[in-house]
């Protein structure tokens, strides 16, 4: 059996329509979500600070990161953390494991993005001490107070 060159002609004509239906994408395809890493500010307490055990830490997350994905850890202890929601970002704090005495620790923190599979990480070091300072302004208080006591042993 022949086909004529109109046959021949109107199957080739079909197979390209169907397959430039078949190779379409749909809207949702066209539009590539794009992933934005969230980013963390604010450390506290500050990078190389000396801090006590159980030593409560904070810091921000922008409103890039699911609250839900939010987590924090030192030395690959996970820690508790608490998300208060500010608005423009999200206020996270958490304290510190109490097996960590006398040592450094990284306090690695990481959240994941809302849109698309990626993760945003960061962290700060910290030195844990027993015998480390509550605040900075303690021992200028301590300071003024024997400077007070010793003028007044001297009128």
């Amino acid at each position: 059996m022949k086909l004529s060159k109109s046959w021949k002609h109107a199957i080739l004509l079909t197979t390209l329509v169907f397959a430039q239906a078949a190779l379409a994408e749909t809207p949702a395809e066209e539009t590539e979500k794009k992933c934005i890493k969230p980013k963390f500010r604010d450390f506290s307490p500050a990078h190389k600070a000396e801090v006590a055990p159980e030593t409560q830490i904070s810091f921000h997350v922008n409103r890039y990161a699911d609250p839900l994905h939010i987590g924090a850890s030192a030395k690959k202890i996970p820690m508790q953390v608490q998300i208060e929601d500010k608005q423009t970002f999200y206020y996270v704090t958490a304290k510190l494991p109490k097996e960590l005495r006398d040592s450094y620790a990284r306090i690695h923190i990481e959240a994941k993005s809302t849109e698309g599979d990626c993760v945003g990480v960061d962290g700060w070091l910290v030195k844990i001490n027993e015998q480390a300072k509550e605040t900075p302004n303690a021992e200028a208080k301590e300071e003024s107070k024997q400077e007070l006591s010793a003028a007044t042993d001297d009128k």
